[in-house]
């Protein structure tokens, strides 16, 4: 006989559809500036909010949703006996009273919190959504793993254009979003979804378009500098694409177009 998990919930379940947002607990300023922008975008398009409640990132999209009204489910590592992070508690206490939010306990009661919970949570956090937004992420990270879950589910995954994790991430499918705070991008991807429309392709500028044939003629293997005839001109090709949006660079010293 196996034993089932036994979640609990403070508060409410919020209604569907849910639109994961995470990233990042060492998070820098910029990324942590978008967040209020993603929040409303998502509401603005009827989406509740799903995050870890972990510090950096998820912290600031949980106040960012309950500053706005915007309903909102939290999913922590832990039992409501060993509340993770402990500063978060009034935070998630406040969250759990509010109209149309929860906090979800994806561990067991005097259990404690290990690695392998925190992977649960992630798990759970990309099961609860119906779209999933990584604002800041570094490679093998939580929230790189988490936007690898959601592109492997083939939920619709968008990355702001920050940090190496995210970089692969929008390698690997992930819509690119500017890194600023830009809440029309995210309406924009999300009408986009709704309509069953991919990412309108990239507009190369006549000067660089032997470089958009080349990536295209890469596959997804990528490209590389020793791959290309001349490396010095094609250096500074990859840096003017890369200004301008249309490449990301992963692994280091790869380079994909942006989807």
């Amino acid at each position: 006989m196996t034993s089932r998990a036994v979640w609990r919930l403070a508060g409410e379940l919020p209604p569907a559809p849910r639109m994961a947002v995470v990233g990042s607990r060492a998070a820098h300023r910029g990324p942590l500036a978008c967040v209020p922008a993603i929040v409303a975008a998502a509401a603005a398009r009827g989406h509740a909010i799903v995050s870890g409640g972990a510090r950096g990132v998820d912290g600031a999209v949980h106040r960012a949703a309950l500053a706005a009204g915007v309903p909102q489910l939290v999913v922590l590592p832990c039992g409501p006996d060993d509340l993770y992070p402990p500063e978060h508690a009034p935070l998630f206490g406040a969250i759990a009273a509010a109209p149309g939010c929860g906090v979800l306990f994806a561990g067991p009661e005097g259990g404690g919190h290990c690695r392998g919970m925190f992977v649960s949570r992630n798990a759970i956090v990309v099961a609860a959504a119906v779209a999933v937004v990584v604002v800041e992420a570094r490679m093998r990270s939580g929230s790189w793993g988490t936007g690898r879950q959601a592109l492997r589910r083939e939920l619709p995954t968008a990355a702001l254009a920050t940090g190496s994790g995210c970089a692969d991430l929008i390698a690997a499918g992930a819509r690119a979003l500017p890194d600023v705070p830009d809440a029309a991008a995210v309406v924009a991807w999300l009408d986009d979804v709704a309509a069953g429309r991919s990412a309108p392709a990239p507009v190369w500028p006549p000067a660089l378009q032997w470089l958009g044939d080349a990536l295209a003629a890469a596959g997804g293997r990528g490209l590389g500098l020793d791959d290309l005839d001349d490396p010095a001109t094609g250096c500074a090709a990859l840096l003017e694409a890369e200004l301008r949006g249309l490449v990301v660079e992963s692994p280091p010293g790869r380079y994909h177009t942006r989807r």
